[in-house]
């Protein structure tokens, strides 16, 4: 664990996992199929909704930005990423809301990036 700036975080290696899919197959009840497909739809939407932010950030579209972040906050619980990200993603939203703190942004999203990316490997096997 690291303490930054009064701030405790952790420090994740190369070997945690950072997906959790507890609440989803909690949610399924035993349903494989919904379960796979949760995932595959995870698969497909994420990435493109991590570019279109990415691009939104690089235009400086504050509008876009909280769009796109606000739907994010709605799934990635299904794959445990809001333990991890969720409060990056809100604090982009809310910052975008008020057009101001693109560099805080930035900084936000890169862990949000990183994090989707590394959900993206261990989902897709």
């Amino acid at each position: 664990m690291l303490i930054y700036n009064n701030q405790k975080t952790e420090i994740m290696t190369s070997s945690d996992k950072v997906t959790n899919l507890d609440y989803l197959n909690d949610l399924a009840k035993g349903d494989t199929g919904f379960i796979q497909e949760m995932i595959q739809i995870f698969l497909t939407e994420n990435p493109e909704e991590i570019k279109n932010l990415e691009q939104a950030i690089e235009e400086i579209n504050y509008n876009a930005i909280k769009s796109i972040s606000h739907h994010m906050k709605s799934t990635i619980p299904f794959v445990g990423l809001d333990k991890l990200i969720g409060k990056d993603l809100l604090d982009i939203e809310k910052l975008a809301g008020e057009q101001i703190g693109i560099e805080k942004i930035k900084i936000l999203f890169a862990e949000v990036k990183t994090t989707c990316n590394r959900a993206f490997e261990e989902l897709k096997t």
